[in-house]
């Protein structure tokens, strides 16, 4: 929609002219814009790409040889083909005077130039400039918009991005659903006998491994609206907090969260855990705050590699062996010393104890073994067998809301510092 263009590059003006001739002026310097490729953003491809900046100020510079020889005392005006060099002998002469004064001359002035710009400014004029310059530098961290109005915007478009493009959200509420039944059905009422208790505690460590790994979808979430951010915060439509904040509001609400209360109210009743009505609802803030950790550790992983396929073969890593130290594959005073350590870096350690704290310290196992009936409380199982400390289900969930904050507060710095346009 603009009549004329003006591309401007390390003060040299390198086109001013129709819009509609601007291709085909550079194509004649060699610089050929690609197809279904928007010339706007070529045009600033060649003002910011060194090699495509030589190449179109060495053609201006070689036209200007051959233009000097013409010139005057005073104002002095030349046109070729392809380009107008303006210079003035006197350093007062202004830009509306280059203009009366080519009008008065006759000359017929084209719109594509090659005009350097310190040739025609005059020592008063470049003080101003620098002081232009400072001053656009101090206003570069203002905005355009407020804060809100950018939040508003980015939000509204993340909307739009998720009812548009339904498939990751309805996949992610299938996919609950579906194993959610599949648990339930595969460990259905389950009884409180030695069994019982294996199969308790299986489907509590296997619906923390399905969340887990379900989290590593982050990552390509992520991908996608990392570039337009990238872009956009060059430009300086906006700093990166609202971006960060309505990345987090429609990655961990719809995707993350929901799933998990899904996949947690159809399984729970299924299975048959405890009735208790807090127990249950201290099952799925759980599973919740679980999968809300393991997907901001996705996020960290997606901020902090670039390329998606070594950030999802990290993420499916580290998910590896956060669960060989959940707590469900080895007893934890059973591990070696000298890898201790590890353990208290797994998330699946923290929910998964947390979650068989919550079932089992209370209950009573009963069980028939070669006729002999005996009762085994919960509680000494889980001290025996698995090494979890009976009065840890808040304090594992603080655990897992330290790694949440911890997480975000690491996206946020590396979104924040890393994530930038790289010249």
């Amino acid at each position: 929609m603009f009549d004329q263009t003006l591309v401007i590059s390390k003060g040299s003006t390198l086109y001013f002219g129709p819009t509609d001739t601007a291709a085909e002026y550079f194509n004649r310097r060699g610089l050929v814009c690609p197809n279904n490729y928007n010339i706007a953003d070529y045009l600033l491809d060649i003002a910011m790409n060194q090699e495509m900046l030589d190449k179109a100020k060495d053609y201006n510079d070689n036209n200007e040889e051959g233009q000097k020889t013409g010139l005057t005392s005073g104002l002095q005006t030349h046109v070729s083909e392809n380009a107008v060099v303006r210079r003035s002998g006197s350093t007062d002469i202004q830009g509306n005077g280059l203009e009366k004064s080519a009008r008065t001359s006759g000359a017929s002035f084209t719109h594509e130039t090659a005009v350097h710009m310190g040739e025609i400014t005059s020592p008063t004029s470049s003080r101003e400039s620098l002081q232009e310059s400072v001053t656009g530098k101090r206003q570069r961290s203002v905005y355009p918009t407020c804060f809100l109005t950018q939040l508003r915007v980015i939000m509204k478009r993340d909307l739009q991005t998720l009812i548009r493009d339904r498939s990751l959200l309805i996949l992610h509420l299938a996919v609950a659903i579906v194993l959610g039944l599949f648990v339930g059905g595969l460990y259905f009422n389950v009884t409180m006998n030695l069994a019982g208790f294996q199969n308790r505690a299986g489907s509590l460590f296997f619906m923390l491994a399905l969340l887990g790994f379900s989290s590593i979808s982050a990552l390509g979430a992520f991908t996608e609206s990392r570039t337009l951010f990238i872009k956009e915060r060059s430009n300086g439509y906006y700093p990166p907090t609202p971006f960060i904040l309505s990345t987090l509001l429609f990655d961990l609400v719809p995707l993350r969260i929901l799933p998990s209360l899904f996949m947690g109210c159809i399984s729970y009743f299924m299975i048959g855990l405890s009735p208790v009505i807090e127990t249950f609802f201290k099952f799925l803030l759980i599973l919740v705050l679980f999968n809300v950790a393991t997907a901001m550790f996705c996020l960290v992983i997606a901020a902090s590699v670039r390329a998606t396929g070594v950030a999802s073969l990290a993420s499916s890593i580290v998910m590896l062996f956060m669960m060989l130290f959940g707590g469900f594959m080895i007893n934890s005073g059973n591990i070696p010393a000298a890898l201790t350590w590890v353990q208290y870096l797994s998330m699946f350690k923290y929910g998964f104890e947390a979650l068989a704290v919550n079932e089992v310290a209370t209950s009573t196992l009963i069980d028939n073994i070669q006729g002999v009936a005996f009762k085994v409380p919960g509680s000494l199982i889980l001290q025996k067998l698995f090494g979890f400390d009976l009065g840890g289900y808040w304090r594992n969930m603080i655990i897992l809301v330290a790694f949440v904050i911890l997480f975000i507060a690491m996206f946020w710095l590396l979104v924040t510092w890393r994530l930038k346009e790289r010249k």
